[in-house]
């Protein structure tokens, strides 16, 4: 029970508010950020010795079915397979100018709603100082530093409302995100991005608040469920207070909704069509139809060795949702926008189709929602049971454990 005392999950939270609450230093948001980086680094480390062979253009899975190994330069491993999405992040991190489906460096886009995913491989080109030959190594860079920055958001969130800043580090737990940092991904940083957010309003720094939300709308689709429901949330107070003008409160929203109106429109212009609403159809079906089906299937045909983690990392993200759903009623007026945006997800969740759980991912397609119930659990009033907690490190543990020998 040290544990749960030290990540302050084992009691109310006091009363009063983060005023009253004193923390050892050493579990400052910034030692918190530290401890989730060197996490991932050694994370990173293994899987490259381990899984990759020491060629950390692995972590692309790049596949023969979209990237030519004659002509892709410069020169990472191409798997003899359909490879991975992270093909398509190293394509755009190379060149971030070359907006258009065709080949380029060797590799095919396979689908336009890939150039509305920019954020990350935008992040990676900077840090990359523009080398090509350097993305490989970029990639994985900015992902590290989006789990610390995850992470700090989190633990800042957390101290906020009364708890140990090391309770943040469940905020980046969701087994999705070792996913994404295992295979050149955008969605750590997304998340990062949605979070830091987050921590910034309760700061009231709202414009840099809004520049995260834009960076998180532009870098992946699935943060609009975040954003959408806040703004919804703050449509629904001003028709309360019948105070139609807009403040600051509303920039992040406003700032995240018009920029990714705005590179929509402009992938319109370069593509003829609206890159987000190339999977619609495919990927969204009625409530529970496609989990369903996809679940007689596995009863009938077994699972994949690499997928069998699918079932208690799923058993977890469903405990941990309906805990988050009991959680709502514990929180503050300011976060009560929390519970929108907890309802969309979910329901966002159980309306994925067939297809998209042909491969579970370690759930990564459903990110958001696991990072969403963590944010409601931490920043709420709520006793968490020890066995939550538990069984969350335990699945994390897993799935790295899978991720350090699986490429």
């Amino acid at each position: 029970m040290r544990i749960l005392g030290l990540l302050g999950l084992d009691r109310p939270k006091p009363a009063s508010g983060a005023e009253s609450f004193r923390e050892p230093e050493r579990f400052a948001p910034r030692t918190v950020a530290v401890v989730a980086g060197l996490v991932a680094t050694v994370f990173v480390v293994l899987r490259l010795f381990i899984a990759a062979d020491g060629d950390v253009s692995k972590f692309v899975v790049a596949g023969s079915a979209h990237t030519d190994a004659a002509q892709v330069e410069p020169v990472i491993h191409v798997f003899d397979s359909d490879g991975y999405d992270g093909q398509f992040y190293w394509r755009l991190a190379t060149n971030p100018a070359k907006l258009d489906l065709a080949r380029y460096r060797g590799v095919q886009l396979d689908s336009p709603l890939r150039l509305s995913r920019f954020g990350y491989p935008a992040m990676a080109w900077v840090v990359a100082a523009g080398q090509a030959a350097w993305v490989k190594w970029s990639l994985v860079i900015v992902n590290i530093f989006s789990m610390a920055v995850l992470a700090a958001s989190g633990a800042w969130l957390a101290r906020s409302r009364g708890r140990p800043a090391l309770a943040g580090l469940l905020v980046a737990s969701s087994s999705g995100l070792v996913m994404s940092l295992s295979r050149d991904l955008g969605e750590v940083t997304m998340v990062a991005a949605l979070v830091g957010g987050v921590a910034l309003m309760e700061r009231r720094r709202y414009q840099l608040a809004g520049a995260c939300w834009l960076l998180a709308c532009l870098t992946h689709e699935q943060a609009l469920f975040c954003v959408v429901p806040y703004a919804a949330y703050r449509g629904v107070q001003m028709l309360r207070r019948r105070a139609w003008a807009l403040t600051a409160p509303d920039l992040p929203w406003i700032m995240a909704l018009a920029a990714f109106a705005v590179w929509q429109s402009a992938c319109r212009v370069i593509l003829g069509k609206f890159p987000v609403l190339e999977s619609g159809g495919e990927t969204i079906d009625l409530p529970m139809r496609g989990f369903v089906s996809q679940v007689s299937y596995w009863a009938h045909h077994g699972l994949a060795r690499q997928q069998i983690l699918v079932v208690p990392q799923f058993v977890l993200l469903t405990t941990l949702v309906v805990f988050a759903f009991r959680s709502l009623a514990s929180l503050a007026p300011t976060d009560q926008w929390l519970g929108w945006a907890l309802a969309g997800a979910t329901a966002t969740a159980a309306s994925l189709s067939k297809i998209v759980w042909l491969g579970p991912a370690e759930l990564r397609q459903i990110v958001v929602l696991s990072t969403i119930a963590w944010l409601v659990i931490v920043v709420s009033n709520r006793r968490v049971p020890a066995v939550l907690v538990m069984a969350t490190c335990a699945v994390w543990l897993m799935t790295a454990a899978l991720r350090i020998v699986a490429v």
